[in-house]
């Protein structure tokens, strides 16, 4: 009996509890308990000024000042430990809106968490009221915005951060200029949303579309990376025809240019003579 007592005396007192890297509160006494909820007798670390609503510490300060309290800490922080007075107010409302502003952009965007926090204290959330992201936000994981509303005659600044992954073709092997694309040199694939250069390609008419620059094996491809292809392609045959009164001629030429509806394009006929043409259709033109 006495070999167990001492044992869970030992398992006890030698308890400590886990320092993390970010805390988040109400109120403006940042206490002890917040870090160990097991606490005996708690007592003040730090106390908010009113326009201040973020303190840092290095995780060894804090460990020193539990440690003169008979305290034991173990640290999962990695060095720094951040705290942030939160709000009373439930912020889903405004979490709600951002996810929408991203979907809207990526609607196959898996957004596991939102975090967010204001610059001051959030003590009441109105009813009606606009958000203002910063521009290009959408390429970003992490950015601001501003909450505008008459209600509350200010505007008030939240920082945010996403953790969510989003669904991207990559190139699945090096494919040169002017390919013709098909899904056998792309690969759909989940990735960790962290930042992104333009709209990822959300798909391709296979046969119809074409790369404008070089893509290298593993890359994203964007949607300002391809470009539909002209209804004339360079090199290749096209139907002509020519009218004139009661004169109708047609034959094949090749085309010595790319060419959309509209467009005029040199062709050359197969004695190597070289003629303007309107591009009428796919592979079509007209003699002018």
């Amino acid at each position: 009996m006495r070999q167990i007592f001492f044992l869970l005396f030992f398992v006890i007192s030698g308890s400590s509890a886990t320092l993390q890297s970010h805390y988040t509160f109400a109120g403006s006494e940042l206490n002890a308990s917040l870090i160990d909820p097991e606490i005996a007798d708690d007592f003040t670390i730090y106390t908010f000024e009113e326009n201040r609503n973020r303190k840092s510490f290095s995780a060894e300060s804090l460990i020193k000042l539990f440690d003169e309290h008979n305290l034991n800490l173990s640290d999962k922080s990695r060095g720094i430990v951040h705290f942030e007075r939160g709000s009373s107010v439930s912020l889903e409302p405004i979490i709600n809106d951002i996810k929408a502003y991203y979907l809207n952009y990526y609607p196959q965007m898996q957004i596991k968490s939102i975090h967010l926090h204001s610059n001051t204290p959030v003590v009441q959330l109105p009813e009606e009221y606009s958000l203002s992201f910063k521009p290009n936000a959408y390429k970003y994981n992490r950015s601001s915005l501003i909450m505008n509303s008459k209600e509350l005659n200010t505007r008030l600044f939240f920082h945010y951060t996403l953790e969510a992954t989003v669904k991207v073709f990559k190139a699945s092997h090096n494919i040169n200029r002017g390919t013709i694309l098909n899904y056998i040199d792309l690969k759909y694939t989940s990735v960790p949303f962290k930042r992104l250069t333009g709209t990822p390609l959300r798909g391709i008419d296979t046969n119809r579309v074409r790369l404008k620059k070089r893509i290298p094996k593993g890359k994203t491809l964007y949607e300002h990376d391809v470009e539909l292809l002209p209804s004339v392609l360079k090199n290749k045959t096209v139907y002509a025809r020519f009218s004139n009164g009661n004169v109708h001629l047609e034959f094949q030429a090749t085309s010595l240019q790319d060419g959309r509806l509209g467009d005029v394009i040199l062709i050359q006929k197969k004695d190597n003579t070289r003629l303007k043409a309107k591009v009428v259709g796919t592979n079509q033109v007209e003699i002018e």
